[in-house]
Formats: structure tokens, C-alpha cells, sequence
């Protein structure tokens, strides 16, 4: 039964270290630990708190007092002397009638969505963000295996010359630049590790130290993509980026401000009743109550509302300027992205040919080199040509994928989904 209960147990393990950081994985661990977004979650409790403050202010006020006064001369029949007053009452007053206030509640609930669309566009920079050191650590991991793989081969070419050596068929420097090669390639390695845990750290800072020390990447390099026609590409764009949202929003709660200031010369009822009991006595038994209603119907104000307004109207037109502004700065976004998509594609499409020449060079110069028809520096200038082609080609497959992402952050659409 133990033996049973342990093959279970390490086929269990095994299955589990196979899988590795989607990103779909991602976005739920920035979606839940990203600090960032904790401080734009933060800003939007407290615009709606706010909104709940304006809101409670409609509902009545109720007031406690208490009095107490020492007062000379207490005049009475016969003398003068020292006297309290002794007094405890209640109020309550309302202020139904505000037409100020009434535009200052909408202002709050457009603040609110303004707060929360500045919080999708963090999270939407974050998304492409994690998803760039996501796409990187794929690369440094083909890398590391290209390299460990060089590493390889340089030793079988010192191999190659050593024996060569021993024949008295070569000379001793091409064992001396053997070793050296091999030297470098080690170097090179270990160049590669360093950035892959550098960027795995910047990941891991951005999930706030979420993720385990042996996670790896699972996501896929593109080699090839197909884009949408611009025009569908930048509506969507117009459409999804919070930004836009943002300020669109941020036009109504302009427009909303410019009423508010024609508010002011507008009318406002308070009401109040107050009930107070007072006495010369530490228990005053004297009842007072009171009620009032005061409308106030302000007429003219010097021109102070009036250019208050035009100031208001003012702010209007800045953020209208500024959508128009940004809708063009997201435009260029889009299109500047296509072209980055497109050039990487025909960055990987010329890597890879490099690619194919070049390990068949190589092949071709090693044998030749064994063959005694080649010398050293030939082969060794193959085999950085080799390097070289192999690397391009994974940083072209990088620099395509991180395009199209890109691509997909400039529509918005890293927010609702996309290509995984």
C-alpha cells in the first residue's frame, strides 16, 4: 500500500512540474497581487465613499446641546446675586431643496468611472508588460538550450584539434583557440542564465513575489501572425481603450461643472425644528420649541457666477481637446504597432533563412575540418556564424511576438482576452 501510495505520489509530482506560467495565469496573479492595482482599487473606494457622502448629505442633521452659564447680577426681590442658566435641546435641520448639490452627486458617480477605467488602464499596461518578461523568459530559455548546445559542439571541436594535435596533423594554436572558444561559449551561457533570472525577477516583482523560484514560461513565440485590416484595428481601439472611456467621462463631469457654477444663484430651502428645555435648575423644566423654513433665492452676485461659468466652460473645451488629442495619439499607437508586426515578420522570414545556411556550413566546415581541407578559423568563424543565426532567429521570433502583443495593448484587447 506505502509503495503504491509513493508511485502515486511522485507521478503526481512529476505531472505537476510539467506545467508552467500561461498567460491567462498571468493576468489573474497581476489581477490579484499587483500592488499598482491595489492603489488604483484603493482610488475608487474612495470616489465612491465620496459619492456616499454627497448622497447622505439629503438626509436631516440631528443636533445635541447642552448649556450652562454662570451669570451677575441675578436680581431678585430684595438683593442681587449670583445666578445659573441651565439648558438641553435637540435639532434638526434639512436642506432638501439644493440644485448644486444635486449636480455634485452626478459629478461623484462620473468620478467613480473615471477612477475605475485610470484602474484598467494600469492593469492593461501591466497585462502587456507581464506578458513582455513572459515572452522574454521563453526566449532566454530557447537561448540557454542554443547555448548549452554550443557548448557542445566547441568541445567536440577542441576534441577534434587535440586529437589532430596529437597526430602532428595541426598546430598548437588551433587547440589553444579551441579552448578559448569553448571559454566563450561557457561565458556566453552563463550570460544567458543571469538575464533569464533577472527577468524572471522583474516578473516576479510585478505579481508581488507571487510566483515559485522553478516556474517557467508557457507561452508560444509566433512565427507567424495575421492581422485584422487597420481600419477595424484602430476602431477598435477608439472603442476598448480606457483612456478614451476615461475622458469621455471626464467631458460629462466638465459639463456637469459648468452647470454647477450657473447654480449658484439658485434657490435653496432649509428647514429646521428645534425643541430646547431651560431652567435656572440643573433639570431645566421651561419647554421652547421652534420651527423655521428659509428660502433663499440669491439674484446678483457682481458677475462672479457668470465667470465662474466661463471658466467652467473653459475646462469643457481643454478636455475635449484632449480626447481628440488622445484618439489621435492611440491612432498612431495602432498603426505604428501594424508596422512592427509586419517588419518583424519579415525579420523572422530573413533569420530563418540565415539560419538554414548556416548550420549547413557549419556541418560542412566541421567535416572539412576533420578531413584535414579546413583550418581552424574557418570552422570557428562557421561556428559564431552558427551562433549568431541561431540567436537572430530566436529574437526575431521574440521581437514578433512582442509586436503583436504590443498590437494587442494598443485595441485594448489585452483587457478582454486574445490570443493565448
Amino acid at each position: 500500500m506505502r509503495r503504491t501510495l509513493r508511485l502515486f505520489l511522485m507521478v503526481i509530482l512529476t505531472t505537476g512540474s510539467s506545467f508552467g506560467l500561461t498567460i491567462s495565469e498571468l493576468k489573474s496573479l497581476i489581477d490579484k497581487n499587483s500592488l499598482d492595482l491595489s492603489i488604483g482599487r484603493v482610488s475608487v473606494e474612495k470616489s465612491e465613499l465620496l459619492e456616499k457622502s454627497t448622497f447622505r448629505s439629503y438626509f436631516p442633521k440631528v443636533s445635541l446641546t447642552g448649556e450652562f452659564d454662570e451669570f451677575y447680577p441675578y436680581t431678585s426681590f430684595s438683593s442681587k446675586s449670583w445666578n445659573q442658566q441651565y439648558s438641553l435641546g435637540v435639532s434638526i435641520t434639512a436642506n432638501p431643496l439644493n440644485l448644486q448639490r444635486n449636480l455634485q452627486l452626478k459629478v461623484d458617480r462620473y468620478s467613480i468611472d473615471v477612477n475605475r477605467e485610470k484602474l484598467e488602464k494600469t492593469r492593461l499596461n501591466l497585462y502587456y508588460q507581464g506578458i513582455n518578461y513572459l515572452l522574454k523568459l521563453k526566449a532566454l530559455e530557447r537561448i540557454i538550450e542554443i547555448r548549452k548546445e554550443l557548448l557542445k559542439n566547441s568541445e567536440k571541436i577542441l576534441d577534434v584539434s587535440e586529437e589532430k594535435y596529437k597526430k602532428g596533423l595541426v598546430l598548437i594554436t588551433d587547440v589553444l583557440k579551441s579552448k578559448a572558444n569553448v571559454e566563450s561559449a561557457r561565458s556566453s551561457l552563463r550570460k544567458a542564465e543571469r538575464d533569464y533570472n533577472q527577468t524572471f525577477n522583474n516578473l516576479n516583482e510585478l505579481v508581488n513575489f507571487s510566483l515559485s523560484e522553478n516556474e517557467k514560461p508557457e507561452v508560444e513565440l509566433f512565427e507567424t501572425v495575421e492581422l485584422p485590416e487597420v481600419e477595424k484595428l484602430v476602431k477598435r481601439a477608439l472603442s476598448n481603450r480606457p483612456e478614451i472611456c476615461a475622458l469621455r467621462k471626464e467631458i460629462e463631469v466638465a459639463k456637469l461643472s459648468v452647470k454647477i457654477q450657473q447654480k449658484t444663484l439658485s434657490p435653496q430651502l432649509n428647514l429646521s425644528a428645534s425643541y430646547t428645555r431651560s431652567d435656572t435648575k440643573i433639570f431645566p423644566e421651561n419647554n421652547n420649541y421652534q420651527f423655521s423654513a428659509v428660502l433663499n433665492f440669491p439674484v446678483f452676485d457682481s458677475g462672479v457666477t457668470k465667470f465662474k461659468s466661463l471658466a467652467a466652460e473653459k475646462d469643457l473645451v481643454s478636455k475635449e481637446i484632449s480626447l481628440r488629442k488622445q484618439e489621435n495619439a492611440i491612432k498612431r499607437e495602432v498603426l505604428n504597432a501594424v508596422e512592427s508586426v509586419n517588419s518583424a515578420l519579415e525579420e523572422v522570414k530573413s533569420s530563418k533563412s540565415f539560419l538554414e545556411y548556416s548550420k549547413r556550413a557549419y556541418e560542412r566546415t566541421f567535416n572539412e575540418y576533420k578531413l584535414g581541407v579546413s583550418d581552424i578559423v574557418a570552422l570557428l568563424q562557421a561556428f559564431d556564424n552558427l551562433k549568431n543565426a541561431q540567436e537572430s532567429y530566436i529574437n526575431s521570433l521574440l521581437s514578433l511576438s512582442s509586436a503583436y502583443y504590443e498590437l494587442k495593448r494598443a485595441t485594448g484587447e489585452l483587457l478582454s482576452g486574445g490570443r493565448k
